[in-house]
């Protein structure tokens, strides 16, 4: 096996706020007195969903490029089949000998596939998870570490010296700072709860209590998996 392809839609983080800011704010502008005279608020409530749900996919439209990674005995390729909007950025290629770990970091709405680079750099790719996207991004995740260390010890075999080992790097659910950053969420969360029962519901409401309290449920959850590894 000389080469591998995979084709994947991966997606600019900073391009899809950017461009679901600017939609929300022209929807606004445009259907705030029509949603607000709707006195129906099983309608209202369709209305905005419905408007959210087409500036999300909008926005996931224009923050998304297409790439195929490739597996070459010397390196890693990332070539554009499709630019990100009024982009220019160039193929890449990542030799393996400098690529030391790669690790998977899952969230809520992203995943991102991170390598780790000898160079004190790395290569991100990040797709969206809330929406049914088929291409070669779970297999891509599967395949690297074997393919990867294959390769890799390929080269060693080739040139007769030893280089590191390509493992599993270190997940951002596992370190120090954002395990102290999800205990203040949970204690603003508890707080923002004791509010509540005492009746000063003004300063929250339910929704945000119930939006607060899944993103505590879900990197809670994280902590403890990706921890117990």
């Amino acid at each position: 096996m000389n080469t591998k392809e995979y084709h994947i839609k991966i997606y600019s983080i900073s391009r899809f706020l950017i461009a679901i800011i600017l939609i929300q704010v022209v929807i606004v502008i445009f259907l705030s007195d029509y949603i607000s005279s709707i006195e129906n608020r099983i309608l209202s409530m369709i209305t905005i969903l419905g408007t959210f749900a087409t500036s999300t996919f909008l926005s996931a439209l224009i923050g998304q490029a297409k790439v195929k990674i490739v597996f070459t005995k010397e390196a890693l390729l990332h070539i554009w089949e499709k630019r990100f909007l009024l982009s220019r950025e160039k193929d890449v290629s990542i030799p393996w000998q400098i690529v030391e770990n790669y690790v998977l970091e899952e969230d809520r709405t992203w995943d991102s596939f991170i390598i780790n680079l000898s160079t004190k750099s790395r290569y991100k790719i990040s797709r969206l998870n809330i929406l049914p996207i088929k291409d070669d991004f779970d297999k891509l995740v599967k395949d690297f570490p074997r393919l990867s260390s294959k390769f890799k010890n390929d080269i060693e075999s080739d040139n007769d010296t030893s280089l590191n080992l390509i493992e599993e790097g270190k997940s951002k659910y596992e370190t120090k700072s954002f395990k102290q950053s999800f205990y203040v969420l949970l204690i603003s969360f508890l707080i923002l709860c004791i509010f509540k029962i005492v009746d000063l519901g003004s300063l929250t409401s339910l929704w945000s209590l119930g939006v607060i309290g899944s993103a505590i449920g879900y990197y809670w959850m994280m902590i403890k998996t990706k921890g117990s590894k």
